[in-house]
């Protein structure tokens, strides 16, 4: 059973395979879908390059901060005790004395909370104005701090007992004001915020104690501070920006000025670490059109790209990475052409062939050798297919619509122009077969003509159509009154003279009647037009006025215009002699009297 059952199981196994593979494969793809692949699997949305450039040179075409005036900061730190970065506890490394003296422990939590007001001014960007480096925003500018303790400790009374010099029952404020030396950097990714890393190095003068003049001391000061910054961007020249700064500060007064002996300290040191509320106001940092270009190239939109970096390089020449700009442009040119064929590739899929043929077109023009061979042979495929589209539609009946489709093809592929003139000529002998049919010869007769004048070829065919007519005439010779109609029978007869060397009788006759009314109707016509000519001179001459004795002055001179010369006399110039003068002999004299015409002579 199992052996007599491998046949039937093989035959159902091809016939499903057969089933799987398609009847007939589709070859009607040109090259250039062959060549260019449409599927977005097989696309990459960004250009090579996007997220690198995303993270480390996301905006290096803008305009550069040129100048920080001012960057504001307040807020409260804590001092984190001794050793390094303030890790440890505050124990005897904080603060040193002269002599064995009971260590000051800086109080409890509270105690060791301060605030500081710190001031940046004049921030110049020394990187973009020394060297032209638009890409890094660097500042260096001058730095006020001033900082002090909220709820100051008081110092240990130990100390008075063992000296009574030294004050008891005072408060260590560990007050400060410095003045010193700004760096930071900012860094933008985005338009709306930055990040700024800043240090600072100066000198701190420090008042020991709350309400006394001395001790005091002086000493170097650094801070670390890292933070971002929100734009407020009003539309001005000048930006304003708020933030959030965290602020590490360490300061060391050494030198110490107690003339009186009233402390035992010699030495101390804070580190405060703190956050602090921040605002600024700043020049420059905008985005510029090189930016929304190269974002354009990374997103391929390559044409938008080129618009952009150009009009970036014009208006910024001097610009750092003015090299970068260049380079990008060169390369959005260079696929722009691909750009444009994909376009028409997916108006040509979606059957919307006029917007494809503008881009293939607008590809074609500046792209390389290659590609422009597969972007004509592509048009060349379209414009073939709808040369057979108008075929269909020159054969229903609609001439003047396909002749109209055919010579716009023609626009943009000349290759088919020899297809303009055959719908042309197809069209024309269409026309005058349909004439003919409805009897209108003589307007048939002209399609014909019109259509052997562009196509020699057709004599024969015109020919018949002729002698068609001729005949048709013939029967009816008697009853032809129009001219050209009669023209045309004798013509055709005169031509069977010529190829056959004779005539009937009966054709004979008719040729010799149809000889007489020609003549009688040419004679006529001839008649009518000379009538009608000497009617419209009649007219005008009746429509000529001419003067009267008795008219007015004014109405002699609507006819005859201004006199050549005037003589008058009498009251008021009543009585006038008007003289024209035509040539060197003939003159016209006209007398008026009490303002009319009274006589009219002529020399």
């Amino acid at each position: 059973m199992i052996r007599k059952s491998i046949p039937i199981i093989i035959i159902f196994s091809a016939c499903l395979w057969a089933g799987e593979v398609p009847a007939v494969q589709d070859t009607s793809q040109s090259l250039i879908f062959k060549v260019f692949s449409l599927d977005p699997s097989d696309e990459k949305k960004y250009e090579k390059g996007y997220i690198f450039d995303r993270i480390f040179r996301r905006r290096e075409f803008h305009n550069p901060v040129n100048f920080i005036p001012m960057e504001l900061r307040y807020g409260f730190g804590y001092n984190a005790g001794g050793g390094f970065l303030g890790l440890g506890s505050l124990n005897s490394s904080w603060m040193s004395y002269d002599s064995d003296a009971t260590e000051f422990t800086g109080g409890n939590m509270s105690a060791r909370i301060g605030h500081q007001l710190d001031l940046d001014i004049l921030k110049t960007n020394l990187a973009y104005y020394w060297f032209g480096n638009s890409w890094l925003d660097m500042h260096t500018g001058i730095n006020l701090r001033y900082a002090s303790l909220l709820s100051p400790p008081t110092v240990p009374t130990e100390w008075n007992t063992a000296n009574p010099s030294w004050k008891s029952g005072v408060k260590f404020t560990g007050q400060m004001l410095e003045v010193g030396w700004s760096q930071s950097l900012m860094l933008q990714w985005f338009e709306s915020w930055f990040t700024t890393y800043r240090y600072t190095y100066g000198v701190a003068y420090s008042k020991f104690y709350k309400g006394e003049s001395t001790p005091t001391g002086y000493g170097p000061s650094q801070s670390f501070t890292f933070g971002a910054r929100y734009i407020l961007d009003t539309g001005l020249i000048n930006r304003f920006a708020v933030g959030v700064d965290f602020k590490y500060t360490h300061t060391d007064i050494k030198h110490i000025t107690d003339s009186d002996d009233v402390t035992p300290i010699s030495r101390f040191k804070i580190q405060t670490a703190g956050i602090y509320a921040t605002a600024s106001v700043f020049f420059g940092g905008r985005k510029t059109k090189g930016d929304d270009g190269k974002l354009k190239y990374y997103h391929k939109d390559y044409i938008s790209a080129s618009q952009l970096l150009g009009e970036f390089i014009e208006e910024h020449p001097n610009h750092a990475n003015i090299h970068r700009a260049k380079k990008l442009l060169v390369e959005s040119e260079r696929k722009i052409p691909y750009q444009l064929m994909r376009q028409g590739m997916s108006f040509d899929e979606r059957g919307m062939i006029d917007r494809a043929v503008e881009k293939y077109i607008r590809a074609r023009a500046i792209s390389d050798t290659l590609l422009a061979g597969v972007i004509d042979e592509r048009l060349r495929e379209i414009a073939f297919r709808e040369v057979e589209k108008a075929e269909l539609w020159l054969n229903q009946g609609y001439g003047d619509t396909a002749i109209a489709h055919v010579s716009m093809v023609a626009g943009w592929y000349p290759g088919i122009n020899e297809h303009v003139d055959r719908f042309k000529v197809t069209h024309l002998m269409n026309q005058g077969e349909g004439l003919y049919q409805l009897g209108l010869h003589d307007r048939a007769l002209e399609k014909f003509n019109n259509a052997l004048k562009m196509d020699s070829g057709l004599t024969f065919e015109v020919a018949t159509f002729k002698h068609r007519i001729a005949a048709d005439l013939l029967s009816t010779a008697d009853s032809l009154k129009d001219l050209n109609s009669l023209k045309f029978v004798v013509y055709a007869l005169e031509r069977t003279i010529e190829l056959t060397g004779g005539l009937s009788n009966t054709n004979a006759r008719i040729l010799d009647e149809l000889k007489r009314k020609l003549a009688a109707k040419e004679a006529y016509d001839i008649r009518e037009k000379i009538d009608e000519i000497l009617t419209e001179e009649q007219k005008e001459k009746e429509e000529i006025k001419s003067i009267k004795v008795g008219m007015t002055i004014s109405e002699v001179e609507d006819i005859m215009g201004r006199p050549s010369e005037i003589v008058a006399n009498g009251k008021d110039d009543k009585n006038q002699l008007w003289i024209y003068r035509y040539g060197p002999r003939d003159e016209v004299y006209l007398t008026f009297t009490n303002y009319r015409l009274f006589r009219i002579e002529q020399k």
